[in-house]
């Protein structure tokens, strides 16, 4: 046996044993975590926020009473509205970026004065991204494909299919716009992206005809180039190993 073949299987060996150990302690951990929800409701609304399996954190939101669809993206520390869960639905294929906030209710002026508290209805519609950090107000309409960028405050409707950015919220662009200058930075710096799979995608979109870097044949990096800073790391080198033959001897 070659040393390119040694050193392969060693990095498999690593890699494997490292994604082994982490899926028993995964299972481990679940179990202690559902235990604690099952026992104290309060353990739910934090784990609807930062348990570390998404799944579960999406279990847990619906077990809250949020509308949530199926194949929605929800990161970690995500805030859903806590005193009115029911009223906050998160239609397929949204994403909701880490950290942002969604409310439903305002009790500020029922907090301070003998005035009664406000409960919206607040939507995030299909295919709708909501960024980093962005805080969605009482009874706001994000429309469907479109997007909040990190940091905002959005305090009215977003239409569908535009890009909103700042505090108030505005429109800066359009997602076909945003797709256009996409494909424009790709084909000059093609060395900056990686063409990644991604099961959170809505199976097709409005401003699909205009997404042509496939067809025009440009070459970006496969996503297996990154590197996730974990053993895993072994296992992908391990395999371009392989396919670039060199632990073939």
């Amino acid at each position: 046996m070659s040393q390119g073949e040694l050193k392969r299987y060693y990095q498999l060996a690593r890699g494997y044993a490292f994604l082994a150990r982490n899926l028993a302690a995964g299972k481990v951990v679940n179990a202690l975590l559902n235990t604690l929800a099952f026992l104290d409701y309060r353990m739910i609304i934090l784990l609807s926020m930062w348990h570390p399996d998404m799944e579960a954190r999406k279990r847990f939101i619906r077990k809250r009473g949020v509308e949530l669809g199926e194949h929605a993206f929800v990161d970690l520390g995500v805030f859903i509205e806590v005193t009115t869960p029911r009223s906050v639905i998160i239609e397929d294929y949204a994403c909701l970026g880490f950290g942002c906030v969604i409310y439903a209710h305002d009790a500020g002026p029922n907090s301070v004065a003998d005035l009664p508290l406000r409960v919206k209805p607040t939507r995030i519609g299909y295919n709708a991204v909501v960024g980093t950090r962005s805080v969605i107000l009482p009874g706001v309409t994000v429309g469907s494909h479109s997007g909040v960028a990190p940091g905002s405050v959005v305090t009215k409707d977003v239409p569908e299919g535009t890009v909103v950015a700042g505090n108030p919220a505005r429109v800066i662009a359009t997602c076909e716009d945003i797709a256009r200058a996409w494909q424009a930075d790709i084909r000059e710096h093609p060395e900056f992206y990686y063409d990644h799979p991604n099961p959170y995608r809505a199976p097709s979109t409005p401003f699909d005809p205009v997404i042509t870097w496939r067809k025009e044949g440009v070459k970006v990096r496969h996503w297996t180039e990154l590197r996730t800073g974990t053993p895993f790391d072994y296992i992908l080198e391990a395999k371009q190993a392989r396919k670039r033959g060199t632990g073939s001897g």
